[in-house]
């Protein structure tokens, strides 16, 4: 695998990691940013560590299997899913099926939750053709691999859609949760779009140097509950890229380090005093806030009457 731009990767391939060396990828500065480098290593498909167990059956999940099936429907590239007519997979016959798909590396999906997938993406389409975002996904490749090396040390993103001239990226998104206006940047953050964004900008900078600062990246994101099966387009603008400019560079400063020297550091030998959590500090404020003002009300309450002897 050559450094540069492959539109023909199917997705076996990219996930075992077709490069000369071991790649680092968005996924895995993920883990490096809330882990450690040790724990990246163990998540990349070249340098986990041998394990004797056997491999269990993937679990099936209603919400990946519909997110697959719309993911590859919108994108037409990605894994292969097979429609499996049962009511669940608790019966032998399904089971047995689903067994079969997994190890042929197709996706298993019920029959009722492809069904769910079909008037997912029907939504999508109705919501962008109405949106100022209705080019997404067009004049373009779905599932685009970009490969790249820095100071010896290779690096690999998979593109949900690249348009040709390499100037915008889109990525399909979709969740049981609500992508509403209010919640899309939590869940983004969440996620670590930003992060993903500039690994993509990262490698294409590269690749092609003269859009460097000229692309654009827009996340369209898709309930899956239900009808109306809402949509939300978010445009990823500077703040959001440096925020996760900043972050990729410190994974992949620690990935770099690590695959030069062979050490893979966990965490700290070291005893650490964490940052006590802020929000737990305000709520214990407002609580003492609370207490203070109760009593001083009790205090200044008239006594009231006791007994009706007196003289």
């Amino acid at each position: 695998m050559k450094q540069g731009i492959h539109r023909d990767i199917d997705s076996a391939t990219y996930y075992a990691d077709p490069c000369d060396g071991p790649s680092f990828t968005q996924s895995l500065a993920k883990v490096l940013i809330e882990q450690s480098p040790l724990h990246a290593r163990e998540v990349s498909p070249r340098l986990a560590s041998p394990t004797d167990e056997d491999d269990e059956v993937e679990k099936y999940v209603k919400a990946q299997a519909i997110g697959n099936a719309a993911h590859k429907m919108i994108l037409q590239r990605g894994k292969d899913v097979e429609v499996i007519d049962a009511k669940d997979f608790k019966g032998g016959d399904a089971k047995k099926a689903r067994d079969v798909a997994n190890a042929a590396g197709r996706v298993p999906i019920l029959k009722k939750h492809m069904a769910a997938a079909d008037r997912m993406v029907q939504r999508a389409y109705e919501q962008l053709l109405v949106h100022d975002d209705k080019d997404a996904f067009t004049n373009g490749s779905g599932e685009v691999m970009i490969c790249w090396q820095e100071d010896g040390v290779w690096l690999r993103s998979l593109v949900d859609w690249l348009s040709h001239d390499l100037r915008t990226v889109d990525d399909y998104k979709s969740s049981g949760m609500s992508m509403a206006a209010h919640v899309l940047g939590k869940r983004a953050e969440s996620a670590g779009w930003h992060v993903q964004a500039a690994m993509i900008e990262r490698g294409l900078d590269v690749l092609d140097p003269d859009g460097a600062g000229r692309r654009r990246f827009r996340f369209i994101a898709q309930e899956q509950a239900g009808y109306p099966f809402g949509l939300n387009v978010m445009h990823m603008n500077e703040y959001w890229l440096t925020m996760g400019r900043k972050q990729l560079g410190h994974a992949i400063d620690q990935w770099k380090q690590a695959i030069l020297s062979g050490q893979w550091e966990c965490y700290s030998p070291h005893g650490i005093t964490p940052e006590f959590p802020g929000y737990k500090e305000t709520s214990w404020l407002n609580r003492e806030i609370q207490y203070l003002e109760e009593n001083e009300r009790r205090a200044t309450q008239p006594k009231m009457l006791t007994s009706l002897a007196g003289g």
